[in-house]
């Protein structure tokens, strides 16, 4: 099973085809200590096709897939990999790593609509969509 970013199946809420129109230079989160700080205590409900995943970020740069929930006896909530914030202006990015080399790097952008957010790399834009603490989307 591959994690955050990479398929896994969970839960979400996105629009994949307002992604692309929000990857500009405009709307782009371009402070670090800001875009950390969004990040920080939130879990990121995301989508990409019929693959649907729900990872908590919390504070101090580990990445928890909710999974089934924390009591479920088959698909526990685990720490799956790490997250931080790098680089400054038009360069602030997170990063996600997961070990053996799977690692993600994406700039996030506001969606201001819909109070979403797009997560945009050279190779793809995601739209997803926040929600405070860990738990399920």
């Amino acid at each position: 099973m591959k994690f955050l970013f990479v398929p896994v199946i969970l839960s979400l809420a996105v629009m994949p085809a307002m992604a692309e129109a929000a990857c500009t230079s405009t709307s782009q989160i371009t402070d670090a200590a800001a875009l950390s700080t969004l990040l920080a205590g939130k879990t990121l409900c995301a989508t990409r096709g019929t693959d649907r995943w729900q990872e908590f970020h919390q504070a101090g740069g580990a990445l928890i897939d909710y999974k089934k929930g924390q009591t479920d006896p088959v698909d526990p909530t685990k720490q799956v990999g790490t997250w931080t914030v790098t680089g400054n202006g038009s360069g602030t990015q997170v990063r996600y790593s997961y070990g053996q080399g799977a690692n993600y790097t994406y700039k996030v952008h506001t969606i201001v609509q819909d109070a979403s957010y797009s997560l945009c790399s050279s190779t793809e834009d995601l739209v997803v969509s926040m929600r405070v603490g860990l738990g399920p989307c």
